[in-house]
């Protein structure tokens, strides 16, 4: 049983391996650069919020500081 096991691994390493290295291949060889010229921005109009203050959050927070 675990000399098929292995032989099976050993197949699918190999497959793999050749996988990779075809795609490494093709991207290599390929001609085209995408560039972005900025950050995208988003649309909307409300402020992010990062946390609410509870009583948690202060715990919290007097443990990590």
């Amino acid at each position: 049983m675990s000399k098929e096991r292995r032989n099976f691994l050993k197949a699918t390493a190999k497959a793999g391996a050749i996988t990779a290295v075809a795609g490494i291949a093709i991207t290599a060889c390929s001609n085209t650069k995408v560039e972005q010229k900025e950050v995208a921005k988003g649309k909307s109009r409300k402020q992010e919020v990062l946390y609410q203050k509870s009583k948690y959050w202060d715990s919290y927070y007097k443990v990590a500081y």
